[in-house]
């Protein structure tokens, strides 16, 4: 059992900000450390990086630039040369920022290719100078920074050592607890250790709104306003959900220069997360306290899926994994008991596990709105015991196997998934 300490040291490592879709700044941070002590101006750059992130990257909007993909997000990691502001380093873009990246980009200096046989999340950046290279590999999270060379000097070598890495240890530890042992444990944390998960609603409320004065994306949330409160779509919980969750990933998504709190090493995931948690607390106004844990509840709960499924999934996560742990938190909103937070968990095992992740884009939008959708009604049905049957396809009569086995659904049976989604993507016309 991880102890109240270990649970909020956990909460404030996994619940922090982060700007711009997580992937491309993964590569501009990766960029922007191996250029740090570099003096001489950039020759070129040269990237190495897994499947996820390259589907993750490719098709994303960077904030306060005009252009997607990795590499302008590498040429501006390399250019900013700000690895200490880690997943906020895009907010130190400007036109000239933008200007310097689009020069190495238009000419070609900027390569971007996938790392055979790395399976977990890797990123590895070179940047070329007169003066001499710059090297860093980010290994197995977003900001975990494990090998830093520059000029020939090794700065840093902690390659294969993170997965006996204290910061490790309590995923371990969460992995073997239960569901509802993760509620009891919520239940009992001091609430003013809590009160800083306010912050993530504050933020994501914020970006959701950010589409009610700009344009974003394609115009899915544009869309959604000017029905939602007229006679074909009434301004209910599901559909206020429905509203600022597409609101908000869109917005991200196309590079959106605001911030989003993130879960689980990911911004979409967070604001999957908080949105439907705080706005079905809004709408049964729920006690600050009782917010608090519900949100508490969902992140740890989408650590906890996402520590099984792992961080890039031949699935899509954001769905799976965070709209799964949104329907337990608005249960447990709901006064859902242990077994009916559970029976949220398995109806959402039988509604959305095999949705695809094909990349991040601002058409994620409408699969977390999907998957927000699947969240309330799995919470609902939950409340009033109508649960799916145990015999339900890959349902299961305990949470933990529920989660398992979506866990094995993405990892074993969509093994060759990837390489399926990825030759497509670099071959649309050969199919």
């Amino acid at each position: 059992m991880l102890t109240a300490e270990e649970i909020i040291t956990l909460l404030r490592q996994d619940v922090v900000p982060a700007l711009g879709c997580t992937e491309p700044v993964c590569v501009a941070l990766c960029a922007a450390q191996a250029a740090l002590d570099l003096s001489e101006s950039v020759q070129s750059i040269t990237v190495q990086v897994n499947a996820g992130i390259y589907k993750n990257g490719k098709s994303a909007g960077i904030p306060h630039c005009p252009h997607v993909g990795l590499p302008y997000a590498a040429a501006l990691g390399a250019v900013l040369k700000n690895p200490e502001a880690r997943l906020e380093l895009l907010d130190a873009v400007s036109e000239e920022t933008v200007r310097q990246a689009e020069s190495l980009v238009n000419q070609g200096r900027v390569s971007v290719s996938l790392a055979k046989g790395e399976n977990r999340l890797y990123v590895k950046c070179v940047v070329h100078t007169a003066g001499g290279d710059g090297v860093c590999i980010i290994q197995d999270a977003h900001t975990h920074i494990v090998y830093w060379e520059t000029q020939g000097k090794v700065r840093l070598n902690q390659k294969d050592i993170l997965s006996s890495s204290s910061s490790e240890q309590p995923i371990e530890v969460l992995k073997q607890m239960s569901i509802a042992e993760i509620r009891a444990a919520v239940d009992a944390l001091p609430l003013a250790d809590l009160a800083f998960l306010q912050d993530g609603v504050t933020m994501n409320e914020t970006l959701a709104a950010y589409t009610e004065t700009h344009q974003a994306g394609v115009g899915l949330a544009a869309a959604l306003r000017q029905e939602v409160g007229n006679s074909r779509l009434s301004r209910d919980v599901l559909n206020q959900i429905i509203l600022k969750v597409t609101s908000a990933a869109e917005s991200r998504l196309d590079g959106c220069p605001l911030p989003t709190m993130s879960s689980s090493g990911a911004g979409t995931k967070g604001l999957v997360v908080i949105l439907p948690i705080a706005e079905m607390a809004r709408a049964i106004s729920a006690s600050l306290e009782r917010t608090l844990r519900a949100l508490a509840l969902g992140h740890l709960i989408n650590r906890y899926i996402n520590a099984y499924v792992g961080k890039l999934s031949p699935m899509c996560s954001c769905v799976m994994a965070s709209s799964t742990a949104a329907a337990a938190g608005m249960t447990y909103l709901l006064g859902g008991t242990d077994e009916q937070i559970g029976f949220a968990i398995r109806n959402m095992t039988g509604t959305v596990t095999g949705m695809i992740c094909d990349g991040g884009k601002v058409g994620c939008a409408l699969k977390v709105a999907t998957g927000s959708t699947a969240a309330v009604l799995s919470a609902f049905t939950a409340i009033h015991d109508a649960p799916l049957r145990v015999t339900d396809g890959i349902c299961a009569a305990a949470p933990e196997d529920c989660i398992r086995h979506m866990a094995r659904i993405g990892n074993q049976g969509m093994a060759h998934t990837d390489a399926e989604i990825l030759h497509i993507m670099e071959n649309p016309s050969q199919i």
